[in-house]
């Protein structure tokens, strides 16, 4: 196995082969083997051995060939397959547009981001709180280009917000805000790309449901917004809206 993914109730693995295979919910189809069958052991989706990259959002599933084509399925009520419909769900791999540049992808819960190998963004499906980054509140169901910067290097989804990171190792975060899971020292929605402090020395951003968590170049973890239950790992209960420090005895 090369990777594994999970949306809010289903899973899939990418094998060495190529091969994908998914289980769990499938309500709305996001395992992809053309049934809406929920599935308790892994199934192999399809017969192609040219799977790329995975990730599950919410109740769907993006996926890259290694010939750099895109695609999705599963539920798509917020256009985050981004083929251009609205529609309930894909039961089976749908290709999004022709393109054959596609590097990376980002699931949230119901939006998705992509990188291609340009450095160039792109965001698509639900977007109330911003979370596409393109300066509007409007969802999107086919995928846009975010801003004219062509050096984005990693992306990471939450459910509401969205947090990347640049070539020269700077932090960036959109979209909802209510818990300071953006880290700008606000609890403001934004709509546009954000730079987050001023380090130029992140190398990884993983993002929970209302909090986000990095790493530096020296090792050092980093977590802020939602604390309710602790989950940012500082010894409260207490949100955060900025990156602060998190001590891990060893």
């Amino acid at each position: 196995m090369t990777a594994v993914t999970a949306g809010n109730v289903h899973t899939i693995a990418l094998m060495a082969d190529g091969t994908l295979w998914a289980w769990g919910d499938n309500y709305s189809g996001q395992l992809g083997d053309g049934t809406t069958v929920d599935k308790t052991t892994p199934t192999q989706i399809g017969t192609d051995t040219d799977w790329f990259a995975i990730t599950a959002g919410g109740y769907y599933t993006v996926a890259i060939k290694s010939d750099g084509t895109l695609w999705a399925w599963g539920q798509n009520f917020y256009g985050q397959l981004g083929d251009g419909t609205s529609d309930n769900y894909k039961t089976t791999p749908t290709q999004i547009g022709t393109d054959s540049d596609w590097a990376a992808i980002a699931a949230g819960g119901i939006h998705t981001l992509a990188l291609k190998t340009d450095g160039t963004l792109r965001a698509w499906g639900d977007n109330e709180y911003g979370q596409l980054g393109d300066g509007t509140t409007v969802n999107k169901n086919i995928p846009t280009r975010i801003g004219i910067d062509t050096d984005w290097s990693a992306i990471a989804a939450g459910f509401y917000h969205t947090i990347a990171l640049k070539s020269d190792d700077t932090l960036w975060a959109w979209g909802y805000n209510n818990y300071g899971q953006l880290g700008d020292g606000t609890v403001i929605n934004k709509n546009t790309p954000v730079q987050i402090g001023a380090d130029t020395d992140w190398i990884t951003v993983i993002v929970g449901l209302n909090y986000t968590t990095a790493i530096k170049r020296n090792d050092t973890l980093w977590a802020w917004g939602d604390n309710r239950s602790g989950q940012l790992g500082d010894g409260t209960v207490i949100e955060k809206n900025v990156p602060i420090q998190i001590d891990i005895d060893t």
